[in-house]
């Protein structure tokens, strides 16, 4: 490796150390959405002396965030760094699988995160397997802002060094063979950084605005302008919980979620949040703030990249990307868990991510699963 590289003097100083692979024997597949985060981790391997391919998942027809400007963008990106560029056409996968998926969750009172989905199905699913198995690729990079550790145990999941924008609860999906297969060249910058080397690189997309909602969400719709579009209107009723009162009228459950205290639209004595959805019967229950806690949740789909875990263990645990860990034992049986939490937690919200670290410092990432629904748990789908 170019011992002058950004690359090179951030790792020599990472603690714990950031697995990269050997330069000589590695071709890395760098995973190109056309943003400012990959387009630098492309130049970083090209910088320290790896070869490099770029990469791009084609998902939508027409205009997207991901597609169209990002895929032009991509591809000047390559040209810049005298790599080679490749778009792979995954639109069906990501129509059938993706998009199909956050529907059907909406649909069932669920608050989905279609891009964790699309880590683990679409990136790190059809992208990683043709960067290894069409393009001779030895591993996958991606713009992702966290760290990969190797053991004598395997390879591990931490958090990057830079908080405001590790993205480590979003790969919570990733398998221990898989983790083997990546490396994420940001873990050790900050944002700032990144966009002073791209500046310094000339890079076309230096200055590009970083992406923040939902990929197939376009055209300036809000979320409840799509999914009205897409499930239609379905006017029920919203209910006080504790009283069974009616208070108001709804166009669609699906519109709400577990936590929301604006846009309920109801006039009352105290303020009300949204603490439960039964799509079911098309109700929104709302009430006041202290209805909102709960000191256990149930999982399932779980995924544990740190195999040595006994069935019962300590974590820290967070329930939505932007929440702080809170203290809790998790016990597991087979693909599912149940989460007891030392202290209240509050809005445990069906089709979120719940992600398990370390008890100590929360650095390392345990594994994680996807938050049940009482519909679920109706269907006894619990431990």
């Amino acid at each position: 490796m170019n011992t002058n590289s950004y690359l090179y003097q951030k790792t020599i100083s990472s603690t714990p150390r950031n697995y990269l692979p050997d330069t000589e024997s590695s071709v890395i597949a760098v995973a190109m959405s056309g943003g400012v985060d990959s387009s630098v981790a492309a130049f970083l391997f090209k910088e320290a002396g790896y070869k490099v391919v770029g990469i791009t998942a084609w998902i939508l027809s027409g205009a997207g965030r991901c597609c169209d400007n990002g895929v032009v963008d991509a591809v000047k990106i390559c040209d810049q760094l005298g790599i080679e560029h490749h778009a792979i056409d995954l639109r069906q996968d990501f129509a059938s699988g993706i998009i199909k998926e956050f529907h059907e969750a909406y649909s069932k009172g669920e608050t989905p995160i279609p891009c964790i989905s699309c880590n683990n199905d679409i990136k790190w699913g059809s992208l990683l397997s043709y960067s290894i198995n069409k393009l001779g690729a030895t591993h996958m990079a991606s713009g992702h802002y966290a760290k990969i550790v190797k053991s004598n145990e395997g390879f591990n999941l931490y958090k990057s060094d830079e908080d405001k924008k590790d993205q480590s609860y979003m790969l919570w999906g990733l398998t221990n063979s898989q983790l083997e297969k990546t490396v994420f060249p940001l873990a050790d910058f900050a944002k700032s950084e990144v966009r002073e080397i791209a500046a310094k690189a000339n890079l076309c997309v230096a200055n590009k605005p970083d992406s923040q909602d939902i990929c197939f969400v376009t055209g300036g719709m809000t979320n409840a302008d799509y999914l009205t579009r897409i499930l239609g209107e379905k006017p029920g009723n919203i209910v006080e919980i504790e009283s069974g009162t009616v208070l108001g009228e709804h166009k669609g459950s699906f519109n709400y979620t577990y936590g929301q205290r604006k846009g309920i639209g109801i006039a009352y004595s105290e303020p009300l949040y949204v603490v439960s959805i039964d799509s079911q019967t098309n109700t929104v229950y709302v009430g006041t703030k202290d209805k909102l806690f709960g000191q256990r949740a149930y999982a399932h789909k779980l995924n544990l990249i740190n195999a040595s875990l006994p069935e019962t263990f300590d974590a820290l645990v967070k329930i939505r990307y932007n929440s702080s860990p809170s203290l809790a034992k998790v016990k597991i049986t087979a693909d599912k868990a149940m989460i007891d939490f030392d202290e209240p937690v509050t809005a445990i919200t069906p089709g979120q991510a719940i992600v398990f670290y370390d008890p100590l410092e929360a650095k390392e990432v345990y594994g994680g699963a996807w938050i049940q629904g009482e519909e679920q748990l109706m269907a006894g789908e619990r431990l």
